[in-house]
């Protein structure tokens, strides 16, 4: 007899209502065009019906297997295969549990939708002992209280050759777990001379389930088939409610044939525009039955895949903003002003104002942001990093930038995610762009320094030569390879404003941080108070920095096995959560639910940073 049963509904605001119907004993799978739905006698607005399948409602499966000693040989390596068969056809999205029982009933794995983690463990299922039946169905039960079962289609499939020998529960206490149960419960018997599958059968019945047997356990990946198109035999209802007051509500549903089902849930009520009497609008009520709620309509995947690709386009967009040019001699909007003074200006050249100054409503947060660093006392500190790092943007410009850039990637995490998510990837892209500002200056510095032996030779080979310091300055600012040549041709053009050539040096050091080149400026200054032969000087601090530079090459390359060391233990553990995470997250996830885990995150994250830092410290030696 072909029956339509409303398993659950969830009522949410404004009137937003999901419906799961399922049919039963059905060949043919229902069509979702003709399944009428009414709530207290009104038609329903904006239906979507469809079906399980193509709905993101999950489905939670509970195999319950006999392992006893009469399933040796070809019964339990059939049963292995059925079970096999199912797990195959699962969605991704599906869970499903396994327990054993023989002696005693076991959880084999609890629920899980890792496909591959299932069959590993069927195939390591064996049969031998006594049958615990009654205790099995119960501990299959048990499982729905290990996950949120009211976002699941609960099911269970209990497969047996043979009669309870050994279980501590009777079978009227195993009746009684299934019909308190809200899982939908079906038996498979493997029928012997022997056995009598009465009691597999009271327990299909007390599920609204299927009872299905068979001598041949060749046929049981057939039957487990057979169950799996039953459970899929179900649709989906989306719809909006036209009741608006809370209470008690009828929902109906019709399908051809003489098929229907009426069902009574209490539900909330919710605002609506055309009444002023008092309603309440709140989440989901908990109503009897499986209660399924889609909180999203894209799959987890494709809601993290957006997530990374917002993060990635924001990171882009800063990189643009911060390191491209407004011209293509990188001259940036410094030089552009002193141009007067320092080079020649191309003809006709138009001088094109930076990207976020050509935008008033940005230009005045720009400003008013570098007027809130300035109070603080942060100014200098803004101001020199991105000198160092060479970025042509004002400090207001800078700031501006980054929590713009940091806003959009936490309002991508917000949306797909949640409010907790969208603020810590605020803070971690903030983190991540002061990240590469740094690294940006240490690489201009770095840069600097290995130029800087060669720097001075050319100073000093200019002095020889009978040029004034200034002139061999300039002659470095024209021969020299950026980064040097920018610093030096700054250095110019302010001397040439009326700063002493010494100040001009040490603006320089300010700007690239370089104890090396602030050693030369100090000889410099020495030579200009007491005299003496100021290229030899600087050749001799030339040939010193070289066999530095040099004695440092030698340390990087022994200390090469430590600092990789040191990055692969640092990063080991991180890219091993990843990896559990995205493959097996069930086994990951009591390290983050339970308190001792956490305690030990703790403990790990404190003892790894001492690992690192210890690490660090044998492996950087100054010279």
């Amino acid at each position: 007899m072909e029956i339509v049963d409303i398993n659950g509904a969830r009522y949410a605001e404004g009137g937003q209502t999901l419906m799961v119907v399922e049919f039963r004993n059905m060949t043919e799978a229902p069509d979702p065009a003709q399944l009428a739905v009414t709530v207290d006698g009104q038609p329903v607005s904006n239906l979507e019906v469809a079906p399980l399948g193509e709905s993101s409602v999950p489905v939670g499966v509970v195999l319950v297997i006999d392992t006893s000693g009469s399933m040796e040989g070809a019964p339990i390596e059939s049963a292995k295969a059925a079970a096999k068969s199912f797990v195959d056809q699962k969605r991704p999205e599906d869970s499903i549990a396994i327990v054993t029982f023989a002696d005693t009933a076991t959880v084999l794995t609890p629920f899980t939708t890792n496909a591959n983690d299932l069959n590993a463990r069927i195939d390591s299922i064996a049969a031998a002992g006594e049958t615990a039946f009654n205790d099995g169905v119960i501990l299959g039960l048990a499982q729905f209280d290990t996950i949120s079962a009211d976002n699941v289609l609960q099911n269970m499939i209990v497969m047996t050759d043979g009669e309870d020998t050994v279980s501590t529960a009777t079978a009227e206490e195993a009746i009684a777990a299934v019909e308190a149960s809200d899982a939908r419960v079906f038996g498979v018997a493997l029928e012997s001379p022997d056995f009598n599958p009465d009691a597999v059968a009271a327990i299909a019945a007390a599920g609204d389930g299927l009872f299905l047997s068979t001598p041949d356990p060749a046929q049981l990946s057939a039957l487990y088939g057979q169950i799996g198109r039953e459970i899929n035999n179900t649709l989906v209802a989306r719809f909006v409610s036209p009741v608006s007051a809370p209470g008690e509500a009828e929902f109906a549903v019709a399908y051809p044939g003489g098929l229907s089902s009426t069902v009574t849930f209490p539900v909330s009520g919710y605002a609506t525009t055309t009444t002023t009497a008092p309603t309440t609008t709140t989440t989901a009520v908990p109503v009897t039955g499986d209660v399924v709620e889609a909180t999203s309509p894209l799959a987890i995947s494709s809601l993290a895949l957006i997530a990374a690709a917002g993060i990635g386009l924001t990171a882009f967009l800063f990189i643009i903003i911060l390191f491209g040019r407004d011209d293509d001699q990188g001259g940036g909007r410094f030089a552009k002003r002193l141009q007067a003074y320092g080079r020649k200006a191309r003809p006709n050249e138009e001088e094109k104002k930076p990207f976020l100054q050509r935008i008033p409503l940005l230009n005045r947060f720009s400003q008013a942001a570098e007027e809130e660093v300035r109070k603080r006392g942060l100014l200098s500190g803004v101001n020199a990093a991105l000198e160092q790092a060479n970025i042509p943007m004002t400090p207001g410009e800078a700031i501006l930038a980054m929590f713009g850039l940091a806003a959009v990637g936490g309002v991508f995490m917000a949306i797909f995610n949640s409010a907790l998510a969208g603020l810590i990837t605020f803070g971690l892209l903030l983190l991540l762009f002061v990240f590469l500002v740094n690294w940006a200056g240490n690489r201009e510095r770095k840069r600097f320094e290995k130029q800087l032996p060669d720097t001075l030779t050319l100073l000093s080979t200019s002095l020889r030569a009978g040029y004034s310091l200034l002139q061999a300055i300039e002659a470095v600012a024209q021969e020299a390879p950026d980064p040097t040549a920018r610093e030096f041709s700054r250095a110019v053009v302010e001397s040439r404003l009326g700063r002493s050539v010494p100040d001009a040096l040490e603006g320089i050091v300010h700007r690239t941080q370089s104890k090396d080149f602030e050693w030369a400026t100090m000889a410099i200054e020495i030579q200009r108070e007491v005299g003496g032969n100021l290229a030899e000087v600087l050749q001799t601090v030339a040939d010193t920095m070289l066999a530095r530079n040099r004695l440092k090459g030698e340390i990087k390359a022994l200390t090469a096995e430590g600092r990789i060391s040191a990055i692969v233990l640092g990063s080991l553990p991180f890219a091993l959560g990843l990896f559990l995470w995205f493959n097996n997250r069930e086994y990951l996830q009591p390290l983050l639910d339970e308190t001792m885990g956490r305690v030990a995150i703790v403990a790990g994250l404190v003892l790894m940073g001492g690992g690192i830092l210890w690490l660090r410290k044998i492996v950087n030696i100054e010279v």
